[in-house]
This record gives C-alpha cells, sequence and structure tokens, in this order.
C-alpha cells in the first residue's frame, strides 16, 4: 500500500487517455444514473450524493457525501465517500475510502477497502482477494481468494479460501469456513467459535505490549488511499481547468508559452523573485490594518499562479514533444496540455526528479504567466485599452 496513491493516479490516467472510452465527467448537488440509463464511457462523479442503479460500461470514480451503487460497472470502481453502499450486480474490482463502507453483490477481482467501518455482506461474492484497512472489519460474505489486511477488529463468519489479518481482536464464528491456512496476529486472545471450518493451520502470534505498534500501523494505509484520492481529484481537476483556460483564453495560453520558450532564463528569474516577494507582501499587508484586503488579494493571486503554472508548463512540454514527431505542422493545444500533464504526471514518481520537476514547474510557470501578464499589460496601455 505504500505507493498506492500513485497506483491509483496512474490507473486514473489511462482511463483519461484511453481511446475505448471518451469519459464523462459530472459534477452536481446529486449526480444519478437512472436504472434504466447506460452509460458507455468511463464516469466521474463529484457530488454531495452519487447514485447509480443503471448500467456503466468503463470505469467509475465517485467522490461524494454519500455513495450507492446498485447497478452494473463493466470496469474498476473508485470511491472515495464519507459513507458507502456497493450492491453491485457486476463490477470488476473496488477500491474505496472512507468512513462506512459496505460491500455486496458480485466482484470479479479484488477489492480493497480503507475506512472505519468495513462490512462484507453475506451476499458478497468476491472472485480474488479482499484487503481491509481501519477500524471494524466484517467478513461474512463469501471470497475466493484470500483475506488480508491490518484493521482494530476482525469478525468473520464468511468464506475464505486463507486469512492473514493483524487486529486488536479476533473472533471468527461457527459459520466461517476458510479452506486453507488462518494467520492471525493480535494484541488479545482470538476467540474462534466451535463449529467453525479451518482445513489448514491456524496460527494465532500475540502482541506483546513492547512490540504494540501505534495505531498509525492500521491508519497510514487509511490516510495513503485518502492522500491518493485526492491526488486524484486535484489531477483531474486541473485537466478540466486546463482544458476550459485554452478553450478561453487560447491567445494568452500562446502569449505565456512563447514568454517561456523565448526567454526561458527571465522567466526563471521573476518566477524565484515572485515565488518569495509575492508572500512576504503579502505578510506586511496584513500586519496593517489598511493593507489586510489588499493581502487577501495578494495571497489569491499568489495560490492562483501556484495552481496554474504546471498547466502552461505542461502544454509547452507536450507541443515539444509532438513536434518532435509532426514537425512543422501545427499542433493543437489540447493533445499538447494532455501529454504534458501525463510526462510530469511521470516525472513526478521518480523521488529525486520528482523534488527538481516540481521547482522546475513553479519557477518557470510563475515567471512566464507574470512576464507574459506585464508584457500584455504593457501593450493594452500602448494601445489605450486600459
Amino acid at each position: 500500500m505504500k505507493y498506492f496513491g500513485w497506483i491509483l493516479c496512474i490507473v486514473v490516467s489511462i482511463m483519461l487517455v484511453s481511446p475505448a472510452n471518451a469519459l464523462i465527467i459530472r459534477r452536481a448537488e446529486s449526480v444519478k444514473v437512472a436504472a434504466d440509463e447506460v452509460i458507455d464511457d468511463d464516469l466521474i462523479a463529484f457530488a454531495n450524493t452519487v447514485d447509480i442503479k443503471g448500467v456503466v460500461t468503463g470505469n467509475v470514480c465517485a467522490f461524494a457525501q454519500t455513495v450507492n451503487v446498485s447497478g452494473d460497472v463493466g470496469g474498476s470502481l473508485f470511491i472515495g465517500a464519507a459513507t458507502s453502499s456497493v450492491k453491485a450486480k457486476s463490477v470488476q474490482t473496488i477500491w474505496a475510502a472512507g468512513g462506512n463502507l459496505s460491500i455486496s453483490g458480485n466482484v470479479t477481482n479484488n477489492v480493497i477497502l480503507a475506512g472505519g467501518s468495513l462490512n462484507i455482506e453475506a451476499d458478497a461474492m468476491v472472485g480474488k482477494d479482499l484487503h481491509a484497512y481501519g477500524g471494524n472489519f466484517t467478513a461474512d460474505g463469501n471470497v475466493d481468494g484470500g483475506i488480508k489486511g491490518a484493521v482494530g477488529k476482525f469478525v468473520m463468519s464468511g468464506k475464505s479460501s486463507r486469512v492473514k489479518i493483524r487486529a486488536d481482536k479476533a473472533r471468527i464464528k461457527s459459520t466461517a469456513v476458510v479452506s486453507g491456512d488462518v494467520h492471525l496476529t493480535t494484541e488479545n486472545e482470538p476467540q474462534v467459535d466451535d463449529g467453525a471450518t479451518i482445513e489448514g493451520e491456524l496460527s494465532v502470534r500475540q502482541i506483546e505490549e513492547e512490540d504494540v505498534e501505534p495505531f498509525f500501523f492500521a491508519l497510514a494505509p487509511v490516510l495513503g488511499l485518502l492522500f491518493g484520492l485526492v491526488k486524484v481529484i486535484v489531477w483531474i481537476s486541473k485537466i478540466v481547468v486546463g482544458i476550459i483556460l485554452i478553450a478561453l483564453c487560447s491567445k494568452y495560453v500562446r502569449r505565456v508559452m512563447d514568454t517561456f520558450v523565448k526567454q526561458p532564463w527571465k522567466s526563471l528569474g521573476v518566477g524565484f523573485l515572485g515565488v518569495i516577494v509575492i508572500p512576504v507582501a503579502s505578510a506586511i499587508l496584513f500586519a496593517t490594518l489598511i493593507g489586510y484586503p489588499l493581502g487577501v488579494v495578494s495571497l489569491y493571486i499568489f495560490s492562483t499562479l501556484w495552481y496554474i503554472s504546471s498547466i502552461f508548463v505542461a502544454v509547452v512540454l507536450g507541443e515539444k514533444v509532438i513536434q518532435i514527431f509532426k514537425k512543422g505542422k501545427e499542433v493543437s493545444l489540447y493533445p499538447s496540455f494532455v501529454i504534458g500533464m501525463l510526462i510530469l504526471l511521470v516525472l513526478g514518481f521518480i523521488p529525486i526528479l520528482n523534488f527538481l520537476v516540481r521547482i522546475f514547474v513553479i519557477l518557470f510557470g510563475f515567471g512566464s504567466i507574470i512576464s507574459a501578464t506585464w508584457y500584455l499589460m504593457k501593450d493594452m496601455r500602448e494601445k489605450g485599452l486600459v
């Protein structure tokens, strides 16, 4: 689970550029897919409530307060929500994080859960492995593969081929059937009810007081999953913002790109000064009652530049890559932007290079935007437009 955030980013990135599915993004107070509705694409939903009763042939990413899925999902299901209930008729793989998670229905491959309360209902069918990390974990369904994880409390009454769980408290009920080994690592003596079927070896390792790791051991995967979901949301939102920016202000985007390409070192210097000067100026303005509103404005400008700097760097980078293969031909800003963002994403996977890429993007992006905007305002003043 250490690299889960990066894995999730890669999966969603592949979704976004997959030629098989076009990708649908829905944002509203409530996003619904009716029982008679068929979405023949990947679906990304941002809402307070997401309710999927129909069919989605591709992958589904749902980020909401409450997520309910009772229809068919042809691909994988990614969920980030406070409360989730999945009763899918069919789904390939489930990745979910949140407060209360309930899973039932048919899952072809794996289920990966992280959260406070994790429940695999009695009618759940999991084709491969089940991983759970968090608070209370109840496994009442049928898992063809193994059950693994680290939780606070583990209770099993369903079926599985093997079990390897670390938990503060563990109980295997009389209806449980395990065709292989059961390995329990617990702080307290586990409870195995009479009648429970364990065909393999039952091994119990009771954690001594000095061996007990902090609660963060179980919480770390949850945080990793949530961090990954946030990364995905930010990346997707930046894709949307970049496309809108190109659509509405293509000439301005081109002007910033030209400044970056023609004056890279000046852009670097201006960016370096901007990153230092703007926060310092904001702090000084906040220190004075009269300058407080200007301090708020300057911080807003700083955060906006910080956010969009990678958009302009990505467009330039993507265009340069495309021009290698399409020499002398005009290149559209849209594929340049998407390819550039994917390149930055991939470069970010390399530990040391990740830091250098971030510095590069912020400084050059900052400087190019500030310089291009300054030249634009200067031209507008000369023409009497402002």
